[in-house]
Parts: structure tokens; C-alpha cells; sequence
């Protein structure tokens, strides 16, 4: 079942904890249209958060202090 964590004027984030996903909805400006949603797999959604911070700390201009494989 899809429970909504998120809820914003464009933006909705949902989880399902039984199917261990996430759901974002993003809704256009014209409210008639419906809106789109992209579905994650918990493995889908740690590589997105793994990308953006990577993503972060390029922007932040940090080093690491090991290699990213």
C-alpha cells in the first residue's frame, strides 16, 4: 500500500514498506493533466542517492579521502 511521505505543490514522494519502493509524482502546472510518476526499487533508490551526493560534493568541490570504485 502507498503511503505519501511528501507532499508538495508539484512534487509527492510515496513509499510502499511492503514492496520496498518509492514513488514520485510530479503534477504540471495545468492541474487537469494527470500526474506523471517514476517508480524506484530500494536498490534503484540508493544508487539516486549515491548519485546525488557524489553530485553534492562535486558542487561543494570536496576531496575524498579514498577512490569511488
Amino acid at each position: 500500500m502507498w503511503e505519501s511521505v511528501l507532499k508538495m505543490q508539484q512534487l509527492e514522494i510515496q513509499i510502499n514498506s511492503g514492496d520496498k519502493a518509492v514513488r514520485l509524482r510530479i503534477r504540471e502546472e495545468a492541474a487537469a493533466a494527470a500526474p506523471k510518476a517514476l517508480e524506484l526499487s530500494q536498490s534503484e533508490l540508493f544508487e539516486l542517492m549515491h548519485t546525488f551526493l557524489t553530485i553534492n560534493r562535486t558542487f561543494n568541490q570536496e576531496v575524498m579521502y579514498y577512490d569511488e570504485a
